[in-house]
């Protein structure tokens, strides 16, 4: 049975003292309960021991939870066994899907699975105190199917608030564990508050206030404040997710009877395999007054500048689209477009497509509510251009896809290449759309990176090079077609543009190894080497490089070549690492080689495919090759040869250009360009973009 806090009986008491507070912490093992205090506040409690409510049944018996979250008035801010919802609990982290294994069972309702506390410890820090609690995943059986590190950093309490940092660690154990949160439309689980009796509620994000249920959106930030029971004023807690979480900004729970909740992964499952990690972390701000007196906003932004994270704001720069007027809208077709009370509504039955054409866009993130009445097919045309005869658009455009297929969120390329990404096999994707409702859809482009998201279900996350700027356009497709669009932001986080690697004229900037000759002709670089050389020839940029784009327009006359990246200069052919094939004899030209490794990696050993039908013999022919992180991404005129997920590889080193030896060959290249961020440009979790992709 649970108890009112600290009794007296079997008590310890640990203590740390700082200069600016004394945090101390109190346990009571009748209870099973931890008081931590700064001076004579209470600042939270947890609960290490299992806690029951009278009269509510033993299935409902939970820990490792905080509850009570104490103000800094000393009112309580959290609620636990709730009438409405018996299984909510203070703070706490926990997911009504979750399989251990092939198990099924439920964190978020108690069933098959409990979190146990092993040890509790309050450590001294320099500035405050951190609690940490080791915990770990215990089936019902009594096996252990995950261990959880939990830290709450705590600060000293300031005028206005108190900052709380939350770092929890998942490491799953000999099975692989799937968090997955409630099915749609709902999706929730992970990191939730469940606040305590209260008048005078108000949930505010990044977007405003929320005076209604809200799901799956995502936030920067969100800010629960009310006058809760027994307390003279309004205060309230905002949750702030650390920018580096996955698939930031994450979807939210938002309810105004009683939960602030970070819902991630939402709908969709996410899988830690046996002895991998997971982490996850936000910041809690305790706060008197209000999001708006309690500066909640202007907590975040310095949560963003904090040192060693170092984030910039891009979200200061959102407009909304239809409501902004001082955005030109010009009409590329037949069909009707309404622009009233900041939604957009497309609609006609006619010949061919139409597009209200909008802002010129480079880097940006767009976020939209989309309702599509059944059997609509429409799109977000983006880094688009109206083609020369003013009639159609054309480039990339997001789908928006209310068929059977069910394909929105993928990328397709209007008027030029076709699909670019589908949905096809992504089960999760495709019934991430919900018919007759209001969907949300977020589109990311960050220099070749593209990413979607439809009602928090990561749709796409795809390289591609073609365009990396042109117009915004809202499409109402050929035929029956009625689309509807609000809450529409934009916001632009800066542009990428190519810088050249080669000026056309000298070899600066890079080195010659090995045989064969280099040399410029009319701005053309030309590699030559004989059958009778058996070396290996490399033209080596003199930089190294890890994450990066680059761009290259070449010609292949005879013979063999490729072009090196992350390379190292050593071994037998002068030269180790990845190579994406040159060869316009095999049809393997965009293919990936590793000298002096793997070697074949795509197309595989036992795949005997190659890209025929991608090169072009005696013509000028581009390729793109993206490396980020393990991601290498490879396109050859436009179409992708290459794209891998490669953890065995080099993550660094020089660019190089082949001359393959003992064969007579010549290659020749024309422009060689590397994507670089102009000034000011940023990712949208914030990060400075100068010299990143």
């Amino acid at each position: 049975m649970k108890k009112l806090l600290l009794s007296t009986v079997s008590m310890t008491l640990l203590s740390c003292h700082f200069a600016l507070a004394q945090f101390t912490l109190v346990r009571d093992e009748t209870t099973g309960t931890a008081l931590v205090s700064e001076g004579d506040d209470p600042v939270l409690v947890y609960n290490y021991g299992d806690q029951l409510a009278d009269g509510i049944a033993t299935d409902r018996t939970r820990s490792c939870y905080v509850h009570p979250l104490f103000g800094l008035d000393g009112e309580i801010i959290t609620d636990d066994f709730p009438r409405d919802h018996l299984h909510h609990r203070g703070v706490s982290m926990m997911w009504p899907r979750m399989r251990v294994g092939d198990r099924q069972v439920d964190h978020w309702h108690l069933d098959g699975i409990r979190t146990l506390n092993k040890n509790l410890s309050l450590v001294q820090l320099a500035d405050g105190a951190q609690l940490v609690a080791d915990n770990t995943w215990t089936l019902d059986s009594g096996s252990i199917a995950a261990t959880e590190q939990t830290k709450w950093r705590l600060h000293p309490a300031g005028v206005d608030g108190r900052i709380i940092d939350v770092q929890s660690i998942i490491t799953a154990g000999d099975e692989p564990i799937t968090l997955q949160g409630a099915v749609l439309p709902k999706g929730y689980g992970g990191h939730m508050i469940r606040l305590a009796p209260r008048t005078g509620e108000i949930i505010t994000t990044d977007r405003g206030e929320h005076t209604r249920d809200s799901d799956r959106l995502p936030f920067r930030w969100a800010d629960y404040s009310a006058t809760f029971k027994g307390a003279q004023s309004i205060s309230g807690v905002a949750m702030f997710p650390h920018p580096d979480y996955p698939d930031y900004a994450p979807s939210w729970q938002l309810r105004p009877y009683g939960i602030l909740s970070i819902s991630w992964p939402g709908s969709r499952p996410y899988v830690i395999m046996p002895g991998e990690s997971l982490e996850l972390t936000y910041r809690m701000w305790v706060h008197r007054g209000n999001a708006d007196t309690g500066g909640v906003a202007e907590a975040w932004t310095e949560y963003m500048h904090t040192p060693g994270l170092d984030r910039m704001t891009p979200t200061s720069n959102r407009m909304e689209l239809f409501k902004d007027e001082s955005i030109d809208w010009t009409l590329v077709g037949t069909a009707t477009y309404d622009r009233t009370q900041g939604q957009l509504h497309g609609h006609g039955e006619e010949p061919r497509n139409s597009f209200l054409v909008g802002p010129e866009i480079f880097d940006f993130e767009l976020e939209t509510e989309i309702l599509a009445e059944a059997g609509s097919n429409s799109g977000i045309q983006v880094r688009s251009q109206v083609t020369d005869d003013g009639k159609a658009v054309r480039g990339y455009q997001v789908e928006i896809d209310t068929s059977e297929r069910a394909w929105t969120g993928g990328l397709y390329d209007e008027l030029r290449r076709g699909w670019l990404e589908s949905l096809d096999g992504n089960e999760a994707a495709r019934g991430a759309w919900m018919p007759g409702k209001w969907n949300h859809m977020r589109i990311i482009a960050e220099g070749t990176h593209f990413q979607t998201w439809v009602n928090g279900i990561p749709c796409i996350d795809a390289h591609d090079a073609m365009d990396l700027g042109g117009i915004l356009a809202f499409q109402v497709h050929g035929g029956q077609c009625d689309v509807r669009w609000k809450n529409t932001t934009l916001t632009h986080l800066g542009r990428h543009a190519w810088e050249p690697l080669f000026d056309g004229r000298t070899l600066e900037g890079w080195r010659r190894s090995g045989g064969g000759q280099w040399t410029i002709e009319d701005g053309i670089l030309s590699g030559r080497i004989q059958a009778d050389e058996p070396r290996h020839g490399h033209l080596f940029t003199a930089g190294s490089h890890d994450d990066f784009t680059v761009r290259l327009e070449f010609m292949s006359p005879s013979g063999n070549s490729g072009i090196y990246f992350r390379a190292q200069e050593t071994g037998t052919h002068g030269i180790k690492g990845f190579q994406a094939e040159v060869d316009g004899r095999s049809g393997k030209t965009g293919g990936l080689y590793e000298t002096g490794g793997r070697q074949w990696v795509v197309p595989l050993p036992e795949n005997t495919a190659s890209f025929e039908d991608v090169y072009r013999p005696g013509e000028w022919n581009w390729m793109t090759i993206t490396a980020k992180g393990p991601r290498i991404v490879v396109h050859v005129n436009g179409r992708k040869t290459a794209d891998i997920v490669d953890h065995e590889g080099r993550r660094e080193g020089p660019i190089a250009l082949q001359l393959h030896g003992n064969q007579d060959m010549e290659v020749r290249f024309r422009t060689i360009e590397l994507l670089e961020s102009t000034p000011g440009t940023v990712t949208a979790n914030g990060i400075a973009a100068e010299h990143t992709d």
